[in-house]
């Protein structure tokens, strides 16, 4: 493809093909100087000056997790968009490789969260970090290609991260399935370069996340908090100059979510500092006083010798919330690269509800539920998620709904 788009850019060879266009490396004629030519076939009615309209807001937009926009140019039936083009390549080549370690991927994929969540302030959003429609940089970093055109829920914010996340980890392509049982994937995958509590501190968050329990900056926060194993990050086939090191930026984010906290957090120090003040003055009375009673207790006369009965407390049932899932006990993951053994998922829809707990629980399932409004007696189960008869792994979760009866 060598067309001349006006008298200044020209399309060298191709990089993907996507579903609306093509992504092309290209030369600037003026300039002197290589190019990314994001062309994009325009819909029947679509008008291509209009569509550049749309463009203005985010051209301005200049950051290094995004491809600058540099120039556009419409043609009869598609429009291109000019953009940056750094030393790298598309990051879909890399994601079923696994040639990355734990560190590495949990520090990239925190700094693209940074980039999302600066993108956030200057409302930007909606684009998706699918690994086709991302840059890795010579230095380990991604930058988002496309973040003007709305893509796919699924593969926005939070859910997208953690959802490209898994990719990296094994090695998929893509990973199918609803969202809230993403971390199942993980669950099942041997990572040997993290530690068992990393990797289960993980799939903790990723869980969290997928049940709509984190946002994106809690995700962030989260992903730099994992356990720290002492293992230097690799430098693998992939230069990591970055350190990625944006502890401030992050903390920003998470304050801005949560500002009361923020506002009680300079009293709390001055609290703090009080109670330490006093208790350097008052640990040597403390002391003084311990030994005293000790003293006492081994000298006081001992009375006739009693048995003792230790009774156990059986433990609290949680109460139940008509909007929040109830988790069922889980169970230790156990070895980390155990593989889990296939299940059906069994029919619990018409049976009580404790029924149906110990129902999931035969078939090695953790369960959530939800109470309802429902013309159904009150106690039975209505529906549930996944279906009765699809396959999964020992350790997945189903949700079932209860009803409450009607209102």
């Amino acid at each position: 493809m060598h067309k001349k788009m006006g008298t200044r850019y020209v399309p060298d060879s191709q990089i993907v093909a996507l579903p609306h266009g093509t992504l092309h490396y290209g030369d600037d004629l003026f300039l002197t100087r290589k190019v990314l030519l994001y062309q994009i076939e325009l819909q029947p009615g679509q008008v291509g000056e209009d569509y550049i309209r749309t463009l203005h807001h985010k051209a301005a937009f200049i950051h290094d997790g995004f491809q600058h926009i540099l120039d556009t140019a419409v043609e009869e039936d598609s429009v291109t968009i000019i953009l940056q083009a750094k030393p790298g390549s598309l990051f879909s080549n890399h994601v079923n490789k696994k040639e990355m370690s734990f560190h590495t991927i949990i520090a990239m994929i925190a700094d693209l969260g940074v980039s999302l969540l600066d993108a956030m302030e200057e409302r930007i959003t909606g684009f998706t970090v699918g690994a086709e429609n991302l840059w890795l940089d010579d230095h380990g970093k991604l930058s988002v290609i496309n973040y003007w055109d709305k893509g796919d829920p699924q593969a926005q914010g939070a859910i997208g991260l953690c959802r490209l996340m898994i990719q990296l980890f094994t090695g998929a392509e893509t990973i199918s399935g609803a969202f809230e049982v993403m971390h199942t994937h993980l669950e099942r995958t041997p990572i040997p370069s993290a530690t068992y509590e990393q990797k289960l501190a993980l799939i903790k968050l990723i869980k969290l996340v997928c049940h709509g329990h984190a946002s994106l900056s809690s995700l962030i926060f989260g992903l730099r908090s994992l356990p720290y194993s002492g293992q230097k990050q690799d430098a693998g086939p992939i230069h990591t100059q970055n350190h990625y090191q944006y502890p401030s930026k992050i903390q920003k984010h998470v304050v801005d979510e949560v500002d009361e906290v923020d506002e009680a957090a300079p009293a709390a120090d001055k609290r703090s500092q009080s109670l330490s003040a006093l208790s350097k003055a008052g640990i040597g009375a403390i002391a003084i006083l311990v030994v005293v009673l000790v003293t006492v207790w081994a000298l006081w006369p001992s009375p006739k010798t009693e048995s003792v009965v230790v009774v156990p407390i059986p433990t609290a049932t949680p109460t139940m919330s008509t909007n929040t899932p109830v988790p069922s006990t889980t169970k230790p993951l156990g070895d980390s690269n155990k593989q889990a053994e296939e299940v059906a998922i069994p029919n619990l829809v018409g049976l009580s509800q404790s029924d149906a707990e110990a129902q999931a629980l035969a078939a090695g399932l953790h369960y959530n539920f939800l109470i309802e409004a429902n013309d159904q007696p009150k106690g039975t189960v209505i529906k549930q998620d996944p279906k009765s008869g699809a396959k999964g792994l020992q350790g997945d979760n189903v949700t079932f709904w209860v009803s409450k009866g009607s209102q």
